[in-house]
């Protein structure tokens, strides 16, 4: 094609449009709909992409999702499309090896998901493309049929095996905590993170590692009387975080004394108090609100004050773990 042919060739735009920010189900699937009809009024593309290594722009997506006709794969899911379009647009998609897979036909077996991330982000991508080399009967029952890798499972290939699943609970509640999505009621959903953001966040967050560690083992009482292990978990790595581990200890002792006076006025004896009456309550406190507890407990304790009761009002801020001045200066 020459210069001015190029110039004068028409800007493709894609044909259909969707805010993935702002989109639900009824949305997306409405979309999907939309796309199937408009494919049956296309004609059937011989042309494929040879094996190998290619980037897939949105125009290309296009191009491939008319070879995904309705009813030939899984239905696409929403969060599954948006959560692999954040990983494109931040650049945290790697070159894998994982591929886009077409029969002998040209139609699509696996990708739906990050084509349709691809050409509703307009983030393009590298993927490797395989063709198969001849029909496969019932081809769907070989693909894509093991458990997915879990953050858990990242994390113990990482080397974290033994703690992987609490490293990964308590990496997901400090992910809402330094995010502000817990209220006194509630939390706020957030965007979810992949397997290798887990592990970026412990390798950058070595308090992590160490907080559950110390919290699974000498502080094993502790987390019993909290009675959520990635809580007291978190717990500890905020203490790690803004003090140190002499402090984690002397509390996390006296937390996990059972049957030990500390006084009229104490936090300790307060949370304890509040903590034995929620494991066997009708209707216990929701995680965050445990944490919440605790949290103003160690504020109190570290601050030297004295306090009646810990308790949490529907209608305050969320609780945050201080730094003594002190220690801040």
């Amino acid at each position: 094609m020459s210069d001015v042919e190029k110039a004068a060739a028409p800007v493709w735009e894609p044909k259909f449009h969707l805010e993935l920010k702002t989109a639900n189900s009824n949305t997306f699937y409405a979309l999907v709909d939309q796309f199937e009809e408009w494919r049956k009024t296309q004609p059937e593309s011989e042309d494929k992409l040879s094996d190998g290594w290619h980037i897939i722009t949105p125009e290309t997506a296009e191009r491939l999702l008319l070879k995904n006709p309705a009813g030939s794969n899984r239905k696409a899911v929403l969060a599954n499309i948006v959560y692999y379009a954040e990983q494109m647009a931040a650049e945290d998609w790697p070159e894998t090896g994982q591929p886009l897979i077409f029969d002998v036909d040209g139609k699509l077996l696996d990708g739906q998901h990050r084509l349709w991330a691809c050409y509703l982000s307009g983030v393009p991508f590298a993927t490797y493309i395989v063709n198969q080399r001849k029909p496969i009967k019932s081809a769907f029952a070989y693909i894509d049929n093991v458990k997915a890798r879990t953050a858990k499972d990242a994390l113990a290939t990482a080397g974290l095996n033994g703690l992987s699943a609490l490293t990964a609970q308590t990496v997901a509640i400090a992910q809402l905590y330094e995010n502000k999505a817990y209220t006194a009621t509630k939390k706020h959903r957030l965007p979810r993170m992949s397997p290798k953001q887990f592990i970026d966040y412990v390798e950058a967050n070595p308090n992590v590692r160490r907080g559950a560690q110390l919290m699974a083992g000498e502080h094993a009482s502790a987390s019993a009387i909290i009675g959520h292990n990635d809580v007291a978990a978190f717990a500890a790595v905020k203490i790690l975080d803004l003090h140190d581990e002499f402090t984690l200890d002397e509390f996390m002792n006296d937390v996990g004394s059972e049957g030990e006076e500390f006084g009229a006025g104490s936090p300790i004896a307060a949370l304890q108090h509040v903590l034995k009456f929620n494991s066997v309550a009708k209707e216990p406190m929701q995680k965050h609100q445990v944490l919440a507890h605790v949290i103003k407990a160690f504020n109190a304790w570290v601050a030297g004050e004295q306090v009646k009761k810990i308790s949490l009002r529907v209608d305050e801020a969320f609780p945050r773990f201080i730094q003594k001045q002190a220690e801040a200066a």
